[in-house]
């Protein structure tokens, strides 16, 4: 009877742990999928803030 408890609760690690494991790979798939979608934009925020940064540029040239 004994084996057969011990039997259980191995078992029951395995599962607590395989549940870590998903949970953990879930986690980091949608990190990965947050990093792809921000590498996509990354060049168009450089880019209108470089647009921005140049039509200030030619604002304060006009002024002057």
């Amino acid at each position: 009877m004994l084996q057969n408890d011990r039997d259980n609760l191995e078992l029951d690690k395995l599962l607590v742990e395989t549940r870590k494991l998903l949970a953990e790979t879930r986690k980091l798939t949608a990190e990965e999928t947050k990093l792809k979608h921000e590498a996509f934009w990354y060049p168009y925020a450089v880019g209108a803030g470089v647009v921005t940064a140049i039509v200030a540029v030619a604002g304060f040239g006009i002024k002057i």
